[in-house]
């Protein structure tokens, strides 16, 4: 199969079926060279990220009766011509060839002749690349300060970024691979070092940079004992064991090949001893008679910090899904007060920007449960990783 025939059948089931680009990728990209692998995943990621507006520049051409998988293939044709540089002849050849009939050849052809360049939209959600519910929410809870740099961080094109496993390992035993050095703990290279000796012996895994600060907020001791209520894929666990005992952790996630995957990352890493649990976050409670010193609740969320690397999420996630959500994260942080011991550390974590998951959900909780000061929080916006928000709070009595 070609490059672009696969590319536009990911983004055809991305869309259409609702199904997620990067599984769909994971399994789709075997199919092809691995040398032709980057080209599908950069077009698949970048008519995603952008696909609001590069739909806009036909907008007046096409129909309801225009198929999607027609709208795609211009908006894969206008994305290589403009934004990846291709030359013309090598679009209209290569994106005509991909309708199905001669109709749909010619309508295509047509439509490339006519568009030589891009133009802008009068809304602005189309231009910012993002579906109207999701431009308004943001644009009204954030400065346009913050809410410009959350558009920037959006479309920018992410980094992979690597966690250093300081049980195996130091930095200068890395160097080797061509590292760019982030911070103590994290690092990122031009090359993929997820082929390399090193990755797969357990020197380092992958993990957000933004991400792979948030243990430090819970103020670990190496005799602590922790709860990670949300722990899969387990990187933010694995954090925490530069400082604590394996036996000392508790790892659960609701869904049981979850929890196995954390398992087999954790033994890959040299991480023996950790508790494993599949239960539900809500009902810990009732299912084990332990308290902890310290609790990561990194809920379930909407995930509208992680659109930059995920532009798929945009597809998915629809605005009453919200109301859901903080039922459920509200319903967790009120599970964890009997198994955190008094002045024990509770923090609460998710990766989206909405503050009604974020602010006004732990504010709802601190006026409901006294015995709980909000020690700091934060909505992480930079552009150096994901965006995500964080609160540190502290049972008092």
């Amino acid at each position: 199969m070609k490059q672009r025939e696969l590319a536009l059948n990911i983004l055809n089931k991305t869309i259409a079926d609702e199904s997620y680009s990067n599984l769909l990728m994971r399994r789709e990209l075997n199919r092809i060279e691995p040398i032709k692998r980057a080209f599908v995943t950069n077009l698949v990621n970048g008519v995603l990220r952008k696909y609001e507006f590069l739909n806009y520049q036909f907008i007046e051409d096409i129909d309801s009766k225009t198929s999607l998988r027609v709208r795609l293939i211009l908006c894969m044709a206008m994305f290589e011509r403009f934004v990846l540089k291709q030359e013309d002849y090598v679009v209209n050849n290569e994106y005509v060839s991909l309708g199905r009939n001669k109709y749909e050849k010619a309508f295509i052809n047509v439509l490339l002749h006519k568009h030589s360049s891009l133009k802008r939209s009068p809304d602005p959600d189309v231009n910012a690349c993002l579906p109207k519910w999701i431009y308004d929410l943001l644009s009204r809870q954030y400065s346009q300060d913050d809410f410009r740099k959350i558009l920037s961080v959006y479309q920018r094109i992410p980094k992979t970024y690597y966690r250093i496993n300081r049980k195996k390992c130091v930095i200068e035993d890395l160097r080797h691979l061509g590292i760019e050095e982030v911070n103590e703990d994290s690092f990122c290279s031009e090359n993929n070092l997820l082929k390399t000796r090193e990755y797969r012996d357990g020197l380092f895994y992958v993990q957000d940079v933004n991400s792979s600060a948030l243990y430090r907020h819970l103020d670990l001791k190496e005799k602590d004992t922790l709860l990670d209520v949300c722990c899969a894929p387990g990187s933010k666990l694995f954090n925490c064991l530069d400082i604590l005992k394996p036996q000392n952790c508790y790892a659960n996630d609701l869904h049981y090949h979850r929890v196995e995957l954390i398992k087999k990352m954790a033994e890959k890493l040299g991480f023996y001893g950790i508790n494993y649990l599949n239960l539900d976050g809500r009902e810990i409670k009732d299912c084990i008679n332990l308290r902890f010193d310290k609790i990561l609740l990194d809920a379930p969320c909407s995930g509208l910090g992680v659109i930059g690397r995920k532009p798929d999420l945009k597809f998915h996630i629809r605005p009453e899904d919200l109301d859901e959500l903080q039922v459920l994260q509200y319903q967790l942080l009120s599970a964890m007060d009997e198994i955190l011991m008094n002045g024990g550390i509770l923090l609460y974590s998710t990766c989206t920007l909405n503050k009604k998951e974020n602010e006004k959900l732990i504010r709802k909780f601190l006026s409901e449960n006294d015995e709980y000061i909000l020690m700091e929080d934060e909505t992480i916006i930079n552009e150096l990783g994901d965006c995500f928000y964080y609160a540190k709070m502290k049972k008092v009595g």
